[in-house]
């Protein structure tokens, strides 16, 4: 099949727009020798994602955490980084959606519902060590949040479970969607709703002994 017959598919299978995901901080915090700071996620999951979770499709939930350094007559200084990722995908075989997360137990949830539930309570994210602050130093958060609903690598192991290349461990050829070119694939993606929803977020200024404040 051509690549405009990939398009025209691809588009049959997405529609309307999505809603954008909502990011809000709380204070940060020491724990353990880290700044830490809990992130909630409003509103994770449009009504067409949900559609898509729902048929099958996996969705995967990437966070960035970046501490930095005010710096007077200077830019701002990043002083340290932190990923975490979040994958979610539905198991047809015991009917539940799974919630995967590295150094983490797997949950298992039988409803999107529950599964927005989840997601919507704080993640509690390093930040950086609390030894590398300086005492009378300026310092925030900064929390970037991407739900990817549908990436070419996904379609890959769609397609391939669907051609029994997963379970037989064949090649089974190159994928009517997965042989658009990527910026083509992502163009459809984003026209149907299905692309990438960002949202940011930045902590109000602190310093070394406010993280200590409410002990």
């Amino acid at each position: 099949m051509s690549a405009l017959a990939g398009v025209a598919l691809l588009a049959a299978l997405l529609a309307r727009p999505a809603a954008a995901l909502e990011v809000s901080l709380a204070e940060p915090r020491e724990n353990g020798g880290h700044v830490w700071v809990d992130v909630l996620i409003s509103d994770p999951f449009a009504p067409r994602v949900e559609e898509s979770l729902s048929r099958g499709m996996p969705a995967t939930l990437q966070l960035h955490v970046e501490l930095w350094r005010h710096r007077t007559g200077w830019f701002d200084r990043l002083e340290s980084s932190f990923d975490a990722s979040v994958k979610i995908r539905y198991d047809v075989w015991t009917r539940t959606y799974r919630i995967e997360r590295k150094a983490a137990p797997t949950l298992a949830v039988s409803t999107l519902d529950s599964v927005s539930t989840l997601l919507s309570r704080p993640f509690g994210l390093p930040a950086g060590r609390v030894g590398l602050l300086e005492p009378r130093a300026r310092y925030y958060i900064v929390v970037s949040v991407t739900l990817k609903p549908l990436s070419v690598e996904d379609v890959e192991e769609g397609e391939g479970w669907l051609s029994g290349e997963v379970a037989t461990k064949r090649r089974s050829g190159v994928g009517i969607l997965t042989a658009l070119p990527r910026s083509l694939f992502d163009a459809v993606r984003n026209f149907a709703g299905l692309g990438d929803q960002h949202d940011r977020a930045i902590t109000e200024d602190f310093d070394l002994e406010s993280l200590f404040a409410s002990r």
